[in-house]
C-alpha cells in the first residue's frame, strides 16, 4: 500500500482560510489556483513562506514565470497543456520532476507524458462544485486512466468530488492511486 498524498487547491471562491488548512491539516501540497485574485504574486510568495514553515510543498497553477520566480513547483492546468512549449524557457519545453498537469483523458495522459511530467491529478472523478458542468469520469474511466498513467511511469492523483471516504471507495488499497487533492474536503465545506 502506497502513503497516501493529500494535496490542497486553494480557491479563493470557496476557501479563504489557507492559513488554517495548512497549519491543521495533513497535507502535502498546496497549489495556489485562485487565478483572479488581486496580486496573485503576493498571495504566492505568501502561501509558499507559509508552506514551507509548515513543511508543506508548494505549487503556483498557471503560471510558470511566477513559479520560476519563486523557486517553486508549477501546476499545469489541462488547457494549457497543449501550448505549454511555447512559454519561454521557464521550463526549457520540459517539466520539472515537481510539475503536476491536470487532466480528463488519454489524450491529454499521453500529452502530460509527452511534455515530462510525472505527476497527473486525474480530473473530475465525481462531479465537483468548483467545476459543476465538467463531466466526471466515474470510478471505472478514472481508474483505467491510472493504470495508464502507471504504465507510462506516472504518478496519478485524483480529482474532483475528493475527501477521505471518496478516494477508498476509489482506491480501497491506495494501489492505483498515489493519493488525492481537493478544495472542500480540507476547508471543511465538504458534503460526501
Amino acid at each position: 500500500m502506497k502513503a497516501v498524498q493529500r494535496w490542497f487547491l486553494s480557491d479563493g471562491h470557496s476557501c479563504d482560510d489557507w492559513k488554517r488548512i495548512i497549519a491543521e491539516r495533513e497535507i502535502d501540497r498546496v497549489i495556489l489556483r485562485d487565478y483572479n485574485t488581486t496580486d496573485r504574486a503576493a498571495l504566492a510568495q505568501a502561501m509558499r513562506d507559509f508552506s514551507r514553515h509548515h513543511h508543506v510543498d508548494f505549487a503556483v497553477a498557471g503560471d510558470t514565470r511566477l513559479a520560476a520566480r519563486l523557486n517553486c513547483a508549477f501546476h499545469c492546468p489541462s488547457y494549457q497543456l497543449s501550448r505549454l512549449t511555447s512559454q519561454p524557457a521557464l521550463r526549457r519545453g520540459r517539466a520539472s520532476n515537481d510539475d503536476s498537469v491536470a487532466v480528463h483523458n488519454e489524450t491529454e495522459l499521453r500529452l502530460a507524458h509527452k511534455n515530462g511530467f510525472q505527476t497527473v491529478l486525474l480530473s473530475p472523478v465525481y462531479a465537483t462544485n468548483s467545476h459543476p458542468n465538467a463531466r466526471p469520469l466515474g470510478v471505472l474511466r478514472a481508474r483505467n486512466l491510472a493504470r495508464l498513467a502507471d504504465t507510462l511511469g506516472l504518478r496519478a492523483l485524483a480529482l474532483g468530488g475528493m475527501n477521505e471516504a471518496a478516494f477508498h471507495r476509489l482506491d480501497p488499497d491506495a494501489q492505483l492511486f498515489n493519493g488525492y487533492a481537493a478544495i472542500s474536503a480540507f476547508a471543511g465545506t465538504d458534503k460526501l
